[in-house]
């Protein structure tokens, strides 16, 4: 745990020092989130007040498809010039917020197809899950992470590698099994340490619940929502500078040089072997 723990800190201060050179990367995450907030307040609230009076209808579902659609678009078109940036900085280039939005446009119709592609499998998914006994929802959600996975290195193959949709799952599917096998699971997540910082920040939430103090726990609340924000920006940013590293090294077998090639190529190297570099 402590190997885990330790690893997985070394990832966070390497994506970091590669986001200290470039600070605009952060837009990326904020105005997706920004725009996810604005989706969800216009659409779901009609949503809600439909669904009070008349129930699921045919029309309500699709509503929620569209919903689905827009929000994935979102996350992918923002993604991609994250990952664009990036790309630059990692390279040895001096990357603008302007350059990943401009990439971003320009690789627009693969985005929209791909965005149809993840909100449909993502929808459908959950539609089998809410319907699912436990068995089945496991399965479900074992099917997911599955499609997340060999999904990974869809994005930056569109926009590096100039494939189609359908190819680019293939290449990312071959990148993944190429680098990581059958091991993520277990390993080095910089998830990890981004979920320890927001449970530290909830503790002085919970402690004020139950001191029984409501204007305190109201103030401190509000401090947590905010300090979760930009966990969250953060661990996006460097989610997305790491994964593109990982895409690097897994197109050209080199790791770049702000990653220390031991801790990329092991740590989500197959049991009982290394990756190559």
């Amino acid at each position: 745990m402590f190997s885990l723990l330790s690893r997985s800190w070394q990832l966070v201060r390497e994506s970091f020092t590669v986001l200290e050179k470039d600070k605009e990367i952060l837009l990326f995450p904020l105005v997706s989130g920004i725009a996810l907030v604005l989706l969800a307040v216009s659409f779901i609230l009609p949503v809600i007040f439909s669904a009070a009076s008349s129930g699921i209808t045919v029309a309500l579902a699709a509503w929620f498809f569209v919903l689905y659609y827009i929000a994935s678009f979102i996350v992918i078109f923002f993604n991609t010039g994250l990952v664009t940036c990036a790309k630059i900085r990692l390279t040895g280039g001096d990357p603008m917020f302007s350059d990943g939005i401009r990439n971003a446009v320009r690789h627009l119709p693969s985005i929209i197809v791909w965005a149809a592609i993840a909100a449909t499998v993502g929808l459908v998914l959950r539609l089998i899950s809410e319907r699912s006994g436990l068995i089945g929802k496991i399965v479900v959600g074992i099917i997911g992470v599955v499609w997340s996975l060999i999904t990974y290195f869809v994005i930056p193959v569109l926009v590096f590698e100039e494939k189609g949709v359908i190819d680019s799952i293939k290449a990312s599917a071959s990148y993944f099994r190429k680098t990581w096998g059958e091991t993520v699971i277990g390993q080095v997540s910089i998830g990890l340490i981004f979920f320890l910082l927001l449970l530290a920040g909830a503790v002085p939430v919970i402690l004020t619940l139950f001191a029984g103090n409501m204007t305190l726990f109201v103030a401190v609340s509000a401090v947590f929502i905010v300090y979760a924000l930009i966990v969250l920006i953060i661990s996006s940013a460097l989610q997305g500078i790491f994964s593109t590293a990982l895409y690097l090294y897994a197109s050209t077998g080199k790791v770049p040089t702000a990653f220390t090639p031991e801790l990329v190529a092991n740590a989500f190297a197959p049991k009982g072997g290394h990756g190559n570099i």
